[in-house]
């Protein structure tokens, strides 16, 4: 008898163990996926991708798919182009927390990348929070296959400037190995015969299920942290900043951090400030703005600072030194990085230049880690020690109101991709079971 209910009460508790943990498992619904596409978005419809995906998140998924599809011309079948489409769907873009977009095979875009840029403002402007994912191309017919090559590069390329992380179904067909840059024209699917109707050899459709799985572990990456694991783990962020900090405050910056880092994020930003001299706003310089938050400061593990384009300390180096020595006397133990000058108005470059080369010496010596605005703007060969005078950045013209060629403002997406690629990422190496929910 004894052994008896011994064992009915190890098989309650195992139970109720299974039930809580398959709970745990099947997250609430918190909000919607939103993918737009042609063919190959359809494809994964019919392979059940939106019932997989809200098991692994809890979102809703709402797919919108078109055979044939372009950017810019319409499909076979709802005849709506992905620019018409996102119109159509802005209540539904609005509660999106999750975009995907599988657009680019079908090649009837006048300008492929222009189109891209024009559907890309469309969707954020509709679902300005959403977490961004592309889709390459992954066809292999061989006719296109060059051009396919040529819109992939275009896909990567605009990725950190558009503000989109890309999820290659080429791989997800040919393995990790296989370089979407350069597409084998012709070559067929794993174990697939050429596919007919196209002209050449080659396949186009299929391989949904692979495709899916990449999207799935993309976006479930791109989730965070549990709640429980951003108590544990989470670190706070302080950003302090200029014009160039509220741009990234308007590109959503704080959000992307605080996904990442799992703690509170604070911009402090004024346009016009330095380091001594008040902005026009907060009419606060960035030592008094430290003054007043020396309490969110105190708590911060990571501090990113955005200042220096505005040339009014009467010495930059002495100033920088001050500023850094008050940071560390509230917040001795926070991780610092200092963003460099990215502005390249032609009667200001040789100051920016100056006060560049004075940031990265003095890295090392102050301990800080700098972060280049400058480079992420032109590209990892640019020199922020030497930068360019009335440069534009890139398909940009030049910036009114300076008496002088060159840009201050903007590209504050890939500035932000940056910094996110810089700064700590507390929960990517955590031992399975570090985080439970």
């Amino acid at each position: 008898m004894a052994g008896g209910a011994g064992w009915a009460k190890w098989a309650v508790w195992l139970l109720a163990w299974w039930a809580c943990n398959a709970l745990a498992q099947t997250p609430a619904a918190s909000g919607t996926a939103y993918v737009l596409g042609d063919s190959i978005a359809y494809g994964l419809q019919l392979d059940g991708f939106a019932d997989k995906l809200k098991a692994r998140t809890g979102l809703d998924v709402h797919i919108n798919y078109d055979g044939a599809r372009s950017i810019t011309t319409p499909g076979n079948q709802s005849k709506r182009s992905g620019l018409q489409a996102v119109d159509d769907d802005k209540a539904l873009l609005a509660q999106a927390k999750v975009v995907i977009v599988i657009l680019g095979m079908n090649q009837m875009e006048a300008s492929f990348a222009d189109a891209q840029k024009q559907l890309m403002e469309r969707l954020k402007a509709a679902a300005p929070k959403a977490r961004y994912y592309w889709v390459d191309i992954g066809a292999t017919i061989a006719p296109q296959a060059a051009s396919w090559s040529e819109r992939n590069r275009t896909i990567y390329a605009n990725a950190s400037v558009l503000g989109y992380e890309v999820v290659s179904r080429y791989k997800a067909i040919f393995g990790p190995q296989a370089d979407p840059l350069h597409i084998e024209g012709g070559k067929n699917f794993a174990d697939w015969p050429t596919e007919a109707g196209y002209g050449g050899p080659g396949n186009v459709h299929g391989f949904y299920g692979e495709l899916g799985q990449a999207l799935i572990a993309a976006v479930v990456a791109g989730q965070g942290p549990s709640e429980a694991c951003k108590r544990k783990y989470g670190q706070n962020a302080y950003v302090l900043g200029d014009s160039i900090a509220y741009g990234l405050q308007l590109d959503g910056f704080a959000d992307k951090l605080k996904a990442q880092l799992g703690g509170d994020v604070f911009i402090n930003h004024d346009v016009g400030r330095s380091i001594t001299q008040p902005g026009v706003v907060q009419r606060k310089s960035a030592l008094q703005g430290l003054l007043e938050d020396r309490e969110r400061v105190a708590k911060a593990h990571v501090v990113v600072l955005v200042l220096g384009t505005n040339q009014t300390e009467q010495s930059f180096e002495e100033a920088q030194a001050e500023l850094l020595q008050q940071l560390r006397a509230v917040a001795p133990r926070a991780r610092l990085f200092w963003v460099d000058i990215g502005a390249t108005i032609a009667t200001q470059a040789a100051g920016w230049s100056a006060r560049n080369r004075v940031l990265y010496a003095n890295a090392q010596p102050l301990n800080y880690t700098m972060v280049s605005r400058y480079k992420a703007i032109f590209g990892p060969q640019a020199d922020p020690l030497n930068i360019k005078p009335g440069e534009n950045f890139p398909g940009w013209v030049t910036e009114d109101g300076y008496g002088a060629p060159g840009n201050v403002h903007g590209m504050a997406a890939p500035l932000a991709q940056a910094l996110l690629e810089a700064l700590p990422h507390p929960f990517a190496n955590l031992p399975p079971r570090a985080c439970p929910n």
